[in-house]
């Protein structure tokens, strides 16, 4: 979705409505990340033109990605709901200011890096629809969850426990 400094003046008020449906199946944005696509993307929100050279855009996302399970690889359909609000500049800004603002080129703002963005930060680092009986294990190993983990982390090591029946005097 691209947008000129052009349709911001045609624009009533310098607001653009955004209501639009992506879809992502291959993709280089996507090539090197845990999302192996997302076939549906509802996009609703604005882009507000301040009249001078700044664009603040306010979206909201919802869909369903595709990602692979952790521990089988299969794909697992994922929805997710995010918002994204960036603030775009035809002109070269100071410095100075604690805000980021992208200054896009040739007077025109894409806003898929933003959309893509924000629907990766909602992916999951891992994800598993196996259960706990069905994890993978050998001859002397067995996959855990962090669950068990912790739980095996509280316990004592019988070979200390005698020594918690010790008392120390730090005088």
């Amino acid at each position: 979705m691209k947008f000129t400094k052009t349709d911001f003046l045609k624009s009533r008020n310098g607001i653009i409505p955004i209501d639009e449906h992506l879809a992502v199946e291959q993709n280089d944005l996507l090539h090197h990340t845990q999302v192996k696509s997302i076939p549906e993307v509802h996009v609703t929100g604005t882009l507000q033109f301040d009249g001078n050279s700044l664009v603040f855009s306010d979206l909201d996302m919802d869909g369903v990605m595709i990602v692979p399970d952790s521990i089988t690889l299969e794909d697992l359909e994922v929805t997710f709901d995010t918002k994204s609000q960036t603030t775009y500049s035809f002109v070269k800004q100071n410095e100075d200011t604690d805000e980021e603002i992208i200054v896009v080129k040739k007077d025109t703002i894409d806003l898929n890096p933003e959309i893509f963005q924000a629907i990766l930060f909602e992916a999951p680092m891992s994800l598993t629809r196996v259960s706990k009986d069905q994890y993978p294990s050998g001859k002397g190993w067995q996959l855990i969850s962090e669950e068990d983990l912790e739980s095996e982390e509280d316990r004592i090591d019988p070979r200390w426990e005698k020594l918690s029946e010790f008392k120390l005097d730090d005088d």
